[in-house]
């Protein structure tokens, strides 16, 4: 019987055991430390496997096996499981005793609860074990504490940052934060400038609306490790990068940067509106003031005094998003003010956004007030308002997104997309004029409300092309004289508003009003490629049976976008971009 065999034996027998876990925090204990460690050579270098399975989204279970020796150097192979969440770096181990089995044979493996034991998880190369509680038959083990490292070092391959990210063990709160009643924790509140970094030993808690960087006075750079989780404990918790400074958030496929509310997903309490969201308030140009207005001085200030947004710097830089999840915000402030997951204000082009998720937001996932940044690889899950949401003159790129719908959200009139130019006034310049591609747009059913993938109205212009969009009760609705006036004709169009190579399928596909210049199902036909059609879908990938479509001729949009040769956000479910960083899409 091979030793992986033997493990997997163990792992079924004690599945049933004790599941305790710990509630200190900062670290994400999962396949990062997965493999062979061994207790230093005053030990002989005896070695410890760990192993970690997922169960669920930012949960699963830890299983640590090796041996405990008596004063006599008499060996007792152990083994112990821990359910282990998010962030928590201190684990709770029930401890057996095995017996049976062999390496050559199956045998009858036994085990029996002889201890407890604690893991904790310091950075990728240490680990504080300590061994209680043991029963009467194990009186003589007396070397019950010791430290673990990783066995791949012995041979001079570093476990580094490429590795695994917790390269520092925690030893404290830096000046410009306090320390909390909870171990590894440390608060942030008010305004914060100069070069200022979230570590990811830490878990970091927003207290109120705090600020990176003064808008008109001094700047900040908020740079955020990979692996670093940011709460939000109250509804008023939010965080916001003022015009002129920048955060840059580098999260890894294996160790995403995580904002969220003060549960863990699997807290029955975690849910949309848990605390407040993600702010970039930028200096890229903004539609809202008349011919009179210089862009320079045309500005708007963003829900919940967020700040100020606005300028006349078109490729303007606020810094990097990469692998970040921001999950449970969206807290209602007021009968106005409602705070989006991601809102990005007047954001410039230098801003690069790419692998991002947001997750149950109380109101929209992702809102584009204005600016011309562009995003690539977006997720959009359990959104309870509208998942992407544009206003205000956006003219931004976008190519990669999955929008799955939450089918039980409150809001009597969710949309996978809500696209406006300018609400007061529909042909305020700059128009809003985004280029979407490979786009996968999931609805749910409803039985009490009106569900919309996309409504692309107020004047708005758009490009969207290679797109899916199914499962809602309506999948195509534009809206208000301008927005048809700039379209063209379904025969003649200007080419400010197009759709092509593009799925759709629902109860109703096209959303007609009386008075509208043409019809919705006539704009959709009259253009390339465009199908209705059972997408086929394998929840949000593609099988075998998904319509092809026309290859997407890139160039029209510009060097930004990928050629692609299919419809949605994903060519095939093997290798998904979605892999690793991403919960919430089963």
């Amino acid at each position: 019987m091979k030793l992986g065999k033997l493990r997997a034996s163990v792992k079924g027998a004690i599945l049933g055991g004790v599941m305790v876990s710990g509630m200190a925090s900062a670290i994400n204990v999962d396949t990062l430390f997965e493999g062979q460690w061994y207790r230093g050579a005053e030990d002989n270098s005896t070695g410890w496997n760990l192993d970690y399975i997922k169960a669920g989204p930012e949960s699963g279970t830890f299983f640590a096996t090796g041996f405990i020796y008596d004063d006599n150097g008499n060996p007792t192979w152990v083994t112990g499981q821990a359910a282990v969440v998010a962030g928590q770096s201190v684990l709770e181990f029930a401890l057996f005793q095995v017996t049976g089995g062999s390496f050559t044979d199956s045998g009858n493996v036994s085990v029996e609860q002889v201890g407890d034991m604690t893991f904790d998880v310091k950075n990728c190369r240490e680990i504080d074990v300590e061994i209680t509680n043991l029963s009467s038959a194990f009186t003589s083990v007396t070397d019950t504490s010791f430290s673990l490292s990783p066995i791949d070092e012995v041979s001079g391959v570093l476990r580094d940052a490429s590795v695994c990210p917790y390269q520092s063990t925690f030893t404290g709160c830096p000046s410009f934060a306090t320390a909390t009643t909870q171990p590894r924790t440390c608060a942030v509140q008010g305004t914060l400038t100069g070069d200022v970094t979230f570590t990811n030993d830490t878990n970091w808690v927003l207290q109120g609306g705090v600020f990176v960087g003064q808008d008109g006075g001094q700047t900040a750079n908020l740079t955020i490790e990979p692996g670093t989780r940011v709460l939000g404990v109250t509804g008023n918790d939010f965080l916001a990068v003022q015009r002129g400074s920048k955060i840059f958030a580098e999260g890894t496929a294996n160790a995403p940067i995580v904002f969220t509310g003060p549960f863990t997903a699997n807290d029955p309490s975690a849910g949309a509106g848990n605390w407040g969201g993600l702010v970039i308030n930028g200096r890229a140009p903004i539609n809202i003031c008349d011919d009179s207005v210089p862009f320079e001085q045309c500005e708007d200030v963003g829900e919940g005094s967020s700040g100020n947004f606005g300028g006349n710097m078109p490729e303007d830089s606020s810094g990097v998003l990469k692998y970040v999840r921001v999950q449970f915000g969206g807290f209602r402030i007021n009968d106005e003010d409602e705070l989006n997951g991601i809102a990005f204000q007047a954001v410039g082009s230098g801003t690069v956004v790419d692998h991002v998720q947001v997750h149950a937001n109380e109101d929209d996932g992702i809102e584009f007030f204005g600016g011309t940044v562009n995003a690539k690889y977006l997720v959009l899950t359990g959104i309870k308002d509208d998942s992407l949401d544009w206003t205000h003159g956006w003219d931004g790129k976008v190519q990669y997104v999955v929008v799955k719908q939450d089918p039980n959200a409150a809001n009597d009139k969710e949309r996978g997309i809500e696209a406006d130019n300018f609400e007061d006034n529909n042909d305020a310049s700059p128009r809003s004029m985004p280029s979407i591609a490979n786009a996968t747009f999931i609805g749910g059913p409803s039985d009490n409300k009106t569900t919309t993938g996309m409504v692309l109205r107020r004047g708005t212009g758009f490009n969207i092309t290679n797109a899916i969009v199914t499962g809602f009760e309506k999948c195509l609705d534009l809206d208000s004289d301008a927005t048809f006036a700039a379209a063209g004709t379904p025969s003649a169009l200007t080419g400010t508003a197009t759709m092509e190579n593009t799925i759709i399928s629902c109860d109703v596909n096209f959303e007609e009003e009386e008075g509208d210049a043409f019809t919705v199902q006539s704009f959709f036909e009259a253009q390339m490629g465009n199908q209705v059609a059972d997408p086929a879908l394998d929840n949000i990938y593609p099988t075998n049976a998904t319509p092809s479509v026309m290859p997407m001729d890139a160039s029209r949009f510009g060097a930004f976008f990928d050629k692609t040769n299919y419809a949605g956000a994903f060519k095939s479910k093997a290798g998904a971009w979605t892999n690793g960083w991403t919960e919430f899409l089963d």
